[in-house]
């Protein structure tokens, strides 16, 4: 789902966001005897540039996400974050 938003930066390159898009639902992987517990993560709202947002719609960029607690943040998948890991690739 997509909206207009006013004031927000785009994840991937920092220019003034025009669009907002609810983000896919992250499993994460939890230590388990149980080999089918896990954890569903909900994440924020992606805010993203026209061109981003076009990008990620028809895969052209992958969203990634850093769960760092220096970060917990998004930017484009396999790059470095501002704590120097990787975004983790979001699939949907």
């Amino acid at each position: 789902m997509t909206s207009d938003v006013t004031g927000h930066l785009c994840a991937i390159c920092g220019v003034a966001g025009s669009v907002t898009i609810d983000p896919p639902r992250r499993t994460l992987a939890r230590e388990s005897a149980d080999p089918s517990f896990s954890i569903i993560a909900v994440l924020p709202d992606v805010n993203l540039c026209d061109e981003h947002s076009e990008a990620i719609l028809h895969r052209q960029i992958v969203l990634g996400w850093c769960d760092d607690e220096g970060c917990r943040g998004y930017g484009e998948a396999r790059h470095a974050s501002p704590c120097g890991e990787l975004y983790k690739e979001l699939k949907h």
